[in-house]
Formats: C-alpha cells, structure tokens, sequence
C-alpha cells in the first residue's frame, strides 16, 4: 500500500497538497487534482475506509481523540494532566466530546486507524513521543488523510503545536544578562538535537553581546565547573531539562559547590512530566502544558470546520521564566566593574 509521501515524491509536490488533493480542497487546481488521483490509483494509495476513491464525507459525531501512546502515565505527569485540562476546557468551550486513546484501551490489538474509527471520532491530537514519530510506528495513520493535529513535534504535512526554542532561549538569555552575567555554559552531549539548541543559544547570546560556551555533561565535574568559572569567567550553567539540572546541583552541593554563590543555574526548557520540581527553586523557561492543549484543540475544530485551512503549519508558543533561587545577581558588580 502506498502513502501520500509515495504521491509527492512522484508527482514532485508538496505532502500538504498531495492531502488536500485527495481532500477535495477548493484551493487546488482540477488539473493538479486529476494528477494527484491518477497517481493515487496507479499505486495502490487506499483512503481512510479502505476503498480506492477520495474519501466520502463522513458524519461529525462531535467527538475529538487524543490519541496518546502509553497512556497510563498521562495520570502520573503533572505537565500531562495540565494539558489534558486545557484541552477538555477547550472540547467543553468548542461543545466537542473528548476520548482518550491509548495503548493500554480495549483495542490494543487493532491498527490506530481501527482505533480512531471504532471510536468514531472526527480529528485527532496526537501525543506521540519524537522516537515514535521517527520509527513510523503512525505513518500509516499520518497518512490516512484523517484531520490531526500533533502535539509538541513537529510532522511533516500535518499542523504541529509546539513549544518556541528560539523564544526561550531569547527569554532565558535575556534575563540572565539583566542579572550581569556575560559567560554562559551549556553542557549537553554530541546529539543531533543538542548541537541545534546549542546553536541557537550561541546566536541569542551574541545579539546580547555574551559568549556561550558549550561542555560535555558527563565531565562537568565541580573540579570542571570551578575550572570554567576562574579560567573562563562562567558564571552560569544552562542546563536543558530539570532533570539534568536537579542531579548536577545536588552533587555539586554534596561536593561544597554553591549554588548561586559559586555557580549560577538554569533550565532552559521545562519538560513534559517536570512540572513542580524543586518547588520551583530552579530558575527556568517554561511554557504552560494548557496553553498547549487548548491551542491544539481549537486548532483541530477550527481545520474541521474548515477543511481548506489544514495547511501543515508549525505553530510556536513561547513560554516564561519563572524565578528561582538558583541565578545570582550580579548586575552591581558588571556595572561597576568589580
């Protein structure tokens, strides 16, 4: 069976117009609708009910998935059930219903696309971590042509509800040289993802005119760290998840290292299940998990109401810093140049 992406590479268009073809859009040319079905019929494409054709029209049940793999550990994630709220608000507000879809329901044993139509539902948020995205385990799914909205990362052809890195990592920085700091390190490891956010940390700092030092975490021992701070002047490490913060604090304060005295901390990204940690005494950049999920679900109503607006965007949200105890002020001592 063949996917939209099999369409595309053939035809030489975009994924978004290969769905909105079969879709029917009004904003796609007869001429490139023809193309795009003939080649449909060519390979084998099959549509959501399973039959050759466009798809035909289906009636609303007024119900929205959450399509979440694994999820009984939605109910143990304060970051989870905060955006869980936001969305049955948002269902109520939109007067939808709203049905949870795991790998732990009843049809554990059936495709997601048997799921999503044994529900019955009319679209989808889609909850699926990024190794998920990136083994395929959803690609027929993604390519069935049924309305989805995925959550937090980003899927090519499909409108993605994200947190904004780059909003972040200005808000972050921004507030670290009000506090006087210059120097900065981010510790991470030789991952595709880190060398990104390292990147864009490096172009934040210099439009502020501060220096961003990238080290590996794993040697970031306290005798490392007081090295960077005498030798380099660092006065502060951005770590990427509260995770990776929480368990080098807490050995640097084993080891007589003090937190900020010696060393400023910050997290630069609040993560899914790491919202409360600490009780807030890290300095951090966090989005709001309900802001997330009420956006996703007007989002979904909105493309269902009107088909012709599922154009595959990303759509970013930036977060806000929340003050901690763990990032000195040193504003005095930059100003007067002690």
């Amino acid at each position: 069976m063949a996917y939209q992406k099999d369409i595309s590479a053939v035809l030489g268009l975009s994924i978004s117009t290969v769905s909105k073809a079969l879709k029917g859009y009004p904003d796609i040319s007869e001429e490139t609708r023809k193309k795009v079905l003939r080649t449909a019929e060519e390979l084998d494409y099959k549509y959501r009910d399973g039959r050759r054709g466009p798809r035909a029209m289906q009636r609303m049940s007024g119900t929205i998935g959450i399509l979440a793999p694994g999820s009984s550990d939605l109910v143990k994630s304060p970051y989870y059930r905060e955006m869980l709220c936001g969305m049955a608000g948002e269902a109520a507000a939109c007067r939808r219903d709203l049905v949870i879809m795991g790998e732990d329901s009843a049809e554990q044993e059936m495709s997601w696309i048997g799921r999503v139509t044994a529900r019955k539902v009319d679209g989808i948020c889609l909850l699926a971590s990024r190794e998920d995205l990136y083994e395929g385990r959803f690609a027929e799914l993604l390519e069935s042509g049924i309305p989805l909205i995925s959550v937090e990362n980003e899927v090519t052809g499909h409108t993605s509800i994200c947190r904004d890195f780059r909003k972040n990592a200005a808000l972050i920085m921004s507030y670290l040289r009000e506090r006087g700091h210059r120097i900065v390190v981010f510790p991470g490891n030789q991952s595709i993802e880190y060398k990104k956010y390292a990147s864009i940390l490096r172009e934040e700092a210099q439009k502020l005119e501060m220096d961003c030092l990238t080290e590996d975490l794993s040697v970031l021992s306290v005798e490392n760290m007081m090295n960077l701070c005498k030798e380099a002047e660092v006065t502060c490490v951005i770590f990427t998840s509260h995770p990776e913060a929480v368990v080098r604090i807490k050995k640097w304060e084993k080891s007589g290292l003090r937190i900020p005295e010696d060393i400023s901390a910050a997290v630069l990204q609040t993560g899914r299940e790491e919202t409360g940690i600490e009780d807030g005494r890290i300095t951090s950049v966090s989005n709001t998990p309900s802001e997330l999920g009420r956006v996703a679900v007007r989002r979904l109503v909105h493309i269902l109401e009107h088909p012709e607006a599922d154009v595959g965007e990303r759509v970013s949200l930036g977060g806000r810093i929340t003050i901690g105890k763990t990032v000195n002020d040193l504003s005095g001592r930059a100003i007067t140049g002690e």
